[in-house]
């Protein structure tokens, strides 16, 4: 019939569309063995590429069956490693840490404020007290943060000159993204066990970054 598109031309585009997602993943692969071999030169152009095929990779990854969410572990591995050394260059009271609040204990009696995020009673039921007692020594400013929405507010009105976060791979690398597109530097550290209740962490991982100075 007349105004019908033949079955021929989908499957050409079809092609077309596998091939230029071949073509993103080899770019990736190539960037990132650059980035390996040439770590001081090559981080920001893979970071640029990475970006640019952000979904396209992931589409790739998912068609052979391998877990996407690696796209985002290496997107966070080469934010920390571009801006590690502004941020081990900050004062101490000009870094703002993100927590999110699945960390918590499913007991936690703390409140939540529009303004400061939840509110550490430091009840001593999971690890994020003494994390925030060490932030207060060292007057890091501390967020557990709600949710997305909460760390752009916490960007904009507490301004700090590097930030870092703990998050699932999807999320932080998210936040990321968004965070150093706004001028601020930001590193981050994944956790162990996602969901959105009981989460975990290395907090020794989190302590070391944290207080990294360069």
């Amino acid at each position: 019939m007349n105004g019908l598109i033949p079955a021929s031309v989908y499957v050409i585009v079809g092609e077309i569309f596998i091939v230029l997602v071949i073509l993103a993943a080899a770019l990736i692969l190539a960037a990132v063995s650059l980035a390996i071999y040439k770590r001081d030169l090559f981080p920001r152009f893979t970071l640029f590429v990475l970006n640019l095929f952000y979904q396209p990779s992931k589409l790739f990854l998912g068609y052979f069956h391998i877990n996407p969410i690696i796209v985002d572990e290496i997107g966070i591995a080469l934010l920390n490693s571009i801006y590690k050394d502004a941020y081990g260059n900050t004062p101490m009271d000009k870094r703002l840490l993100f927590l999110p609040q699945c960390l918590r204990n499913i007991e936690c009696p703390a409140k939540t404020s529009p303004q400061e995020g939840i509110i550490c009673k430091e009840c001593g039921r999971c690890e994020i007290a003494e994390i925030k007692r060490m932030c207060d020594e060292h007057g890091i400013n501390i967020c557990i943060a709600p949710g997305g929405e909460f760390v752009k507010r916490a960007v904009r009105d507490k301004k700090p000159m590097t930030a870092m976060g703990v998050a699932c791979q999807h999320d932080l690398y998210e936040t990321m993204r968004y965070v150093t597109s706004k001028g601020v530097p930001m590193i981050g550290v994944v956790l162990l066990k996602t969901g959105c209740v009981m989460t975990e962490v290395n907090w020794g991982d989190v302590r070391e970054m944290l207080f990294y100075s360069g």
